[in-house]
């Protein structure tokens, strides 16, 4: 597949899923073009957040404070397929975002009055103003459906204030391409020195005992090391678990300070790269050998050292002749296990510094077990046969990767049975599960914060992950989903995120988390009752959330929103709304998830059968006549004081226990 092929499969499924989601065009475009970006691991999770005016725009943004980073993206569409973009839009692009960025910390973005008519570009220019001196770094990104001139992107510069560096950045569909390429196994980084780089590398090799990798030491140029990263980018990093954000950006500030003032320092100061390959190509002059080539190199360890010193190369106060960079290389000896090998490698070079927490837990038995059931249980289809299932992504970029791998008949089966709008990852369910368990302000604080937490109780509690429990979690996204497209379509504004977890722990609150999730997996769709619920909820939660009237409240909706207090206060006020009936409540399902059958179900009846007055009879009788167990004796009076307020039987266990008790009370003489 070419390029041209490959861009009009992905804007034909771009509008596709536009369609189907209700969104606009450019907005699910830029949506897709962030997941290959989030795919290498440059990027977080950045929110989409549409505004326009004559010189200030945006399309989405992103911060992360634990890497001292704030991202902002705005896409410009190309006027044919894989059309030239020329390096005025470029800038262009470039200017609209950095003028979005002044204007919001100069508090200017918005006019007076335009604040409530655009609550969220409000939200976000107040949080591009709390990060006055929070951040080392501003990301600008352009992204395109066409093509553009790479001389187009300026090098980095720092700011006026000289705290924070700004990094102009490109995401066309060339490397969008690359990037699927890297996922389909067609694009291998093969670095020739002597040819392409006009140097070799002296090296040491280490003994032969290791069956499995061949390990080598080097000194690689900073000059050379600089080249191939602009040439390769993120292509070099493809197997680092880790991600660039996640590097405080201070220690890429001392990286670039040591370049300025004290470069033939760097080899002194830095703990160097550590790389992988395929393949090795030496030659040895006067028993000394030199490395000429490498196959399939991969950066796995160091790419804060090598991504400073490739945004060095424009800047006129380094000198990188001076920069030398220390260098191991393990070639993979073992084909058959290379991908474990690396990925064990990258983890124990990874292990000083910050990897996400949920790359991290990738292994763990409960993801895999939720992995099994999402290829195996198929999606209700009413009473046609089912076609599809839930795709779970236990590690990042896993769907697009083996998307990826396919073609023709294959990849159009795998699209049918996993679509893309049923994909789920683990942060999402961590979404779903905190918000269902009455923590949304868990799931305030971001994604991969509130899968730490939720991974810890995932750890301490051990859960068994049965079919049930499987489609329970599938259930919870459905109901995710609907709230979030419900409040989207009331165009708030801003704050959807919050308004999506508050509202789901309402939801919650209402059902005595017992909502019916066995009719929402049979269904695929939530019940209208729920979808009334939450409409009556959207008003509440949004006033509780970003109106003034409590002097608690927090002048920042977002930090407001991540405090326990907040949740507590909006319990308070759930109280006067009425509860779920009993009929959009779970009813007892079997352990495959399925429906009590009918024998089971009349057996509840049965149990129900008979009236309070009956039970208290049993219960003092038995007492009289010292029949039956104390505990037996006990269970009869409560089921007559349950019965007599009218409750049922909450399960098919307790009514059988209940038949069981008044069968022996009959056999030993009992008569009412």
């Amino acid at each position: 597949m070419n390029i041209k092929e490959f861009a009009q499969e992905l804007l034909d499924n771009t509008k596709l899923s536009a369609e189907l989601n209700g969104v606009d065009f450019d907005e699910e475009l830029a949506t897709t073009i962030i997941e290959y970006i989030a795919d290498t691991g440059e990027v977080n999770a950045p929110e989409i957040c549409t505004f326009k005016k004559t010189r200030a725009r945006i399309t989405a943004y992103d911060y992360n404070d634990e890497a001292e980073s704030l991202d902002l993206f705005y896409i410009e569409r190309a006027d044919s397929l894989v059309g030239k973009i020329n390096n005025g839009r470029v800038q262009q692009g470039f200017n609209y975002l950095m003028r979005f960025y002044n204007e919001a910390m100069a508090g200017v973005l918005l006019k007076e009055g335009e604040e409530e008519e655009n609550s969220e570009i409000a939200e976000i220019a107040e949080l591009i103003q709390s990060t006055k001196g929070k951040i080392s770094q501003l990301r600008i990104y352009l992204l395109t459906d066409g093509l553009t001139d790479p001389a187009a992107v300026p090098a980095a510069v720092e700011s006026d204030e000289d705290n924070y560096v700004i990094e102009f950045n490109v995401w066309d569909m060339q490397r969008i391409y690359q990037q699927h390429n890297i996922r389909a196994g067609k694009e291998k980084v093969e670095i020739d020195f002597p040819t392409n780089y006009n140097t070799e590398l002296q090296c040491l090799k280490m003994s032969d005992q290791n069956p499995f990798v061949d390990a080598y030491l080097a000194i690689i140029p900073g000059k050379t090391l600089a080249k191939i990263y602009k040439q390769y980018q993120q292509v070099l990093l493809e197997k680092n678990v880790r991600t660039f954000l996640q590097f405080k950006g201070k220690v890429n500030k001392e990286i670039r300070r040591t370049l300025r003032e004290q470069p033939d320092m760097f080899f002194s100061y830095n703990n160097g790269i550590s790389t992988t390959a395929s393949n090795i190509e030496l030659k040895e002059v006067d028993g000394v050998l030199y490395i000429t080539r490498l196959f399939d190199w991969q950066i796995v360890n160091g790419g804060q050292t090598t991504a400073s010193i490739a945004a060095s190369l424009s800047d006129r106060e380094v000198d990188l002749s001076k920069v030398f960079v220390p260098m191991k290389i393990s070639v993979i000896r073992d084909k058959d296990h290379a991908n474990e090998i690396v990925k064990a490698i990258s983890t124990s070079a990874n292990s000083q510094t910050a990897i996400k927490n949920s790359d991290f837990s990738a292994n763990e038995p409960f993801l895999v077990d939720l992995e099994n059931f999402s290829r195996s249980e198929w999606v209700p289809n009413g009473k046609s046969k089912p076609i599809c299932k839930w795709y779970f992504e236990r590690t990042r970029g896993q769907y697009f990767d083996q998307l990826a791998q396919l073609s023709g008949f294959n990849e159009k089966s795998f699209r049918i049975e996993y679509p893309k709008n049923q994909r789920i990852t683990k942060t999402d369910i961590a979404k779903y599960e905190n918000g269902w368990r009455q923590r949304p302000y868990d799931v305030c604080w971001g994604a991969e914060k509130n899968y730490k937490s939720y991974v810890a109780d995932i750890k301490r509690d051990k859960p068994i992950v049965t079919p049930a429990y499987y489609k329970r979690i599938i259930a919870e996204g459905i109901l995710f989903n609907t709230i979030d497209s419900i409040v989207r379509s009331k165009n708030l504004g801003g704050y959807k995120a919050n308004m999506n977890a508050y509202i789901m722990s309402s939801l919650s609150v209402l059902s005595d988390e017992n909502l019916d999730m066995t009719y929402i997996w049979e269904n695929q769709k939530v019940q209208q009752a729920v979808v009334d619920k939450i409409e009556e909820l959207i008003p509440l939660v949004w006033v509780h959330i970003t109106g003034t009237s409590s002097g608690n409240q927090m002048q920042n909706v977002g930090e407001w929103c991540k405090k326990v207090d907040c949740w507590n206060k909006l319990k308070l006020k759930l109280g006067d709304l009425d509860k779920f009936d009993e009929d959009f409540l779970q009813k007892e399902i079997n352990e495959d998830g399925s429906y009590l059958n009918e024998t089971q179900q009349n057996r509840i009846r049965e149990a129900e059968s008979y009236d309070p007055q009956f039970w208290f009879a049993l219960a003092n009788w038995a007492k009289e006549h010292n029949m039956l167990t104390p505990i037996d004796r006990k269970a009869a009076f409560n089921f007559g004081t349950m019965r007599s307020r009218g409750r049922g039987f909450v399960s098919l266990k307790q009514a059988m226990y209940a038949l069981r008790i008044a069968n022996t009370a009959k056999e030993q003489g009992f008569e009412q």
